[in-house]
């Protein structure tokens, strides 16, 4: 069940509009309203509203204003819309301010942006009315707000001194030199500061400056003092000049960025060879806060041409490709302070090295064809070993004529050998009309038939016998 709550600014009013504010907890969560009429006990139904955030539906309301005048400029006082308010409060640094000026007899408008709680328009004539009007930005959101109601103020003509103009700072080693431009004489000067964020917090725009001590009562319109006074990185200064107790009004406020003006000593450079690259390393040697954001800047060129060529980047570590082998190259190096392109540290030392051999596409085509050749005869030498190998150790193969043999049927050549003694039947050919006939016993059982070849060298002739039961004289003889 949901737990609506009476808004106590929104009860019983008799219009139709009516204004409110939420707890802090409730600005940047969903929220749901609802609205019915009311006549003596008669009610209507709830008309409700669909949720949403009031922070994101939120107005912005003009911001307040308040004008101060000086002989030759305004100094705009201006408060945060909404101020005392919790919808606003936590956006101190999103806001910024839109003045719009003019004179009030000619109504030519100018406009003067700023996102700080004070500012001066300087530059203007002396007795004369000005009126203003400033709306708000809020740069998250993109809203802007109403105008605040126009304003108008007579700046004044007063007998007091000229006011300090055109502001400079430089650097010189580990201090600031300020200086500015005055044209009378016999006066002292006196200088200020003041953080850079407390002219962007409500607290801080009435928050007093800060004397800078060596240029308190200077006779010239310059001083110089040591960066460490501010300590703090982003500031104001302003000059005042007086005469015993005449004074002028304030100079305009100038300000620092500290690394803009800081002074860098020169890197230091390492290069080293890869392949065909050359790798840089710039290393800043100054204070960890001195080499916070710099930006790199690197020279390089061949010895024997002097050609330089740059390269600016955010990182100290540079790469260069593609150089030739065996050439001699330099490298020199400087660092700029974040934010400022114009002033740097000076450059450092040289340093020079010869690039490395072995490094151009053809020495590497040539290698890799060189190592795919011999990985061939690799293989192909691998590949004779294993086939000798395979010889020696797998089962031997006979001879042909072996082979032959043994392929014959077993008729053929078995020779089979019996324990007991059995007849053989010799032809023994002595000539060609003479045969003579020997005989051998053999055991009577026997039942195989056996060859024999003798050759004659002087006939040529062979017998065959057949041994069997039949009569020797029915065989006959056979060439």
């Amino acid at each position: 069940m949901e737990n609506w709550l009476k808004m106590p600014k929104c009860q019983h009013i008799t219009g139709t509009k009516c204004e409110f504010s939420l707890r802090a907890a409730d600005i940047f969560t969903y929220t749901k309203f609802r609205v019915r009429a009311e006549k003596g006990k008669r009610t209507s139904s709830w008309n409700e509203v669909e949720r949403f955030i009031p922070f994101q539906r939120a107005h912005i309301g003009p911001p307040g204003v308040r004008l101060e005048a000086e002989d030759k400029a305004i100094v705009v006082h201006i408060s945060q819309p909404g101020e005392g308010g919790k919808m606003w409060a936590a956006e101190t640094y999103n806001f910024k301010y839109q003045i719009v000026f003019w004179q009030k007899s000619s109504g030519v408008t100018q406009n003067v942006t700023t996102k700080y709680c004070i500012e001066k328009i300087l530059k203007l004539s002396p007795e004369t009315t000005y009126c203003l009007k400033v709306e708000a930005i809020h740069l998250s959101l993109g809203k802007q707000s109403n105008f605040s109601e126009v304003q108008c103020i007579n700046t004044t003509k007063t007998n007091r001194l000229p006011v300090p103009e055109n502001l400079e700072v430089d650097a010189q080693g580990e201090s600031y030199v300020l200086s500015w431009d005055y044209a009378s004489r016999n006066v002292s000067f006196r200088a200020e500061w003041l953080p850079r964020y407390l002219k962007s917090v409500p607290e801080g725009c009435s928050g007093p400056w800060r004397p800078v001590p060596a240029c308190a009562n200077v006779q010239t319109p310059r001083c110089v003092f040591p960066q460490n006074t501010t300590h703090t990185n982003t500031f104001f200064l302003r000059v005042q000049a007086s005469c015993g107790n005449n004074t002028s009004f304030w100079s305009e406020e100038k300000l620092i960025d500290s690394q803009e003006y800081t002074v860098i000593r020169p890197p230091t450079v390492v290069i080293t060879f890869t392949g065909e690259s050359l790798l840089v390393n710039v290393s800043c040697q100054d204070s960890s806060s001195k080499c916070q954001g710099l930006t790199y800047e690197i020279n390089f060129w061949e010895i024997s041409s002097n050609t330089k060529r740059k390269v600016m980047q955010s990182s100290p570590e540079f790469t260069i490709m593609n150089l030739p082998p065996l050439t001699v190259y330099c490298v020199e190096a400087r660092v700029y302070p974040f934010a400022s392109q114009h002033r740097s540290s000076n450059f450092s030392n040289r340093v020079c090295e010869k690039t490395r051999a072995g490094n151009s596409p053809v020495i590497w085509a040539v290698t890799g064809l060189g190592i795919l050749f011999f990985c061939a005869l690799v293989f192909y030498a691998g590949k004779s070993i294993l086939k000798d190998l395979s010889h020696v150790f797998s089962s031997p193969k006979p001879p042909p004529s072996i082979h032959e043999l043994f392929s014959e049927p077993p008729s053929k050549n078995l020779l089979l050998l019996t324990p007991e003694e059995h007849t053989e039947r010799c032809f023994i050919i002595e000539s060609a009309n003479l045969v003579t006939v020997a005989e051998e016993n053999h055991a009577p059982e026997e039942d195989h038939r056996k060859y024999s070849f003798q050759t004659s060298q002087d006939s040529g002739n062979y017998s065959n016998e057949e041994e069997g039961t039949g009569s020797e004289s029915s065989q006959g003889l056979r060439p």
